[in-house]
């Protein structure tokens, strides 16, 4: 099972309205984590704003216009994981397979492409209604 504690990096103060996001995001990566049937690795969770800008800080990025200000992590509403046993294509490969599993959970992801050594879940539709979308 995937805990709250484990999308965070540090300790934060999180918002109400935000709390509410991490609780329902918690419940669908567990639902996908019980199907997967394979330990999981949360890579990044919730992010505070300094976190978040920092995060592109040390990619050398500081243009906010160049930076994803609309995150859903600043929201508690995306996670990144990646498998523990087995090989990121492998777990791109299963969701793929399972693109049904993830309509009936409510998550939405990254167009791997995108997210090439990771995979991006989050519990909001993004604007264009793609279960895999461009970020």
């Amino acid at each position: 099972m995937i805990t709250k504690r484990e999308l965070f990096k540090r300790p934060v103060k999180i918002p109400p309205q935000h709390e509410v996001n991490i609780d329902k995001l918690l419940i669908a990566i567990n639902k996908l984590r019980l199907a997967y049937g394979k330990p999981l690795q949360v890579t990044s969770g919730y992010r505070s704003l300094d976190e978040h800008l920092a995060i592109y800080a040390a990619k050398g990025i500081t243009d906010q216009k160049k930076i994803p200000m609309k995150s859903k992590h600043l929201e508690g509403l995306a996670v990144d994981l990646v498998p523990v046993d087995e090989s990121i294509e492998e777990f791109h490969k299963w969701i793929k397979d399972n693109v049904e599993l993830l309509e009936q959970i409510g998550l939405w992801l990254e167009d791997f492409k995108y997210s090439k050594t990771w995979a991006h879940f989050q519990i909001v539709a993004p604007r264009s209604g793609n279960r895999f979308f461009i970020p």
